[in-house]
């Protein structure tokens, strides 16, 4: 009886690697996935302003972007200021540059804040991401979540909680975001949360026993970056 079970065991040692990789494959494996939103913004001024340009004109009366966010008044608005101010600086007059690239910094910021809410749109509709994305001259891929979401909330006290990012490096600042209807992207701009150069922040004034949902995002020299997993938390 010994002698069989280890003729058996022998046997299944010798099952082809190439067989055990097959049947290893056959187990589903779940990989969940993101859409991301990219600006693709060129760093040339002349090109900026150009695909800014583009970009309000494919979003203006776009079924998909019934209420951008920032409107695209104040986008556009901001865009003919840096083309005024980039005219000025051709010129070499004084100053003008560093004017230029003040504007250059607020026009990339209020895009940023268009690829924001386009991507609130993509990811309500994942299967139209691309198709989505592409009708404001903008470009969606998904990418697939490989590390654990460590931005986190916790009550400190009734209705104060506290906001801590789970990034580490040197970033200029933090932006964060409280909405209690994740759903519509109007409803982040309804009570901001103050930028803060700490990767935490505290909230007060809530109300006891409602639900709020978060969000936190990291800025660099480039922009901004990707807002973290939208989280949620009750508050007591």
């Amino acid at each position: 009886m010994f002698f069989m079970k280890t003729q058996i065991i022998k046997s299944m040692l010798r099952i082809p690697a190439g067989l055990i990789f097959f049947l290893i494959a056959l187990v589903p494996i779940t990989v969940v996935h993101r859409i991301v939103v990219v600006a693709k913004l060129p760093r040339n001024v002349d090109k900026l302003i150009t695909q800014v340009y583009a970009t309000i004109e494919a979003m203006t009366d776009n079924t998909w972007f019934p209420t951008p966010s920032p409107t695209l008044a104040s986008v556009k608005s901001l865009n003919d200021d840096l083309q005024d101010a980039q005219n000025l600086a051709l010129t070499r007059a004084k100053g003008a540059a560093r004017n230029r690239n003040s504007k250059k910094l607020l026009v990339i910021n209020a895009f940023y804040g268009l690829r924001d809410y386009v991507q609130s749109i993509c990811i309500l509709h994942p299967d139209l991401a691309v198709d989505i994305a592409e009708s404001a001259m903008m470009f969606a891929k998904k990418t697939a979540v490989r590390q654990k979401n460590t931005f986190r909330a916790r009550c400190l006290s009734a209705g104060v909680i506290e906001l801590i990012g789970g990034v580490r490096g040197n970033f200029r600042f933090h932006d964060w975001g409280i909405s209690r209807d994740p759903n519509d992207p109007a409803s982040w701009l309804v009570n901001p949360v103050p930028t803060t150069t700490k990767a935490k922040t505290i909230i007060t004034g809530l109300r006891v026993g409602e639900t709020v949902y978060l969000r936190h995002r990291v800025n660099t020299k480039d922009g901004p970056g990707d807002w973290d997993q939208i989280i949620s938390i009750l508050v007591n």
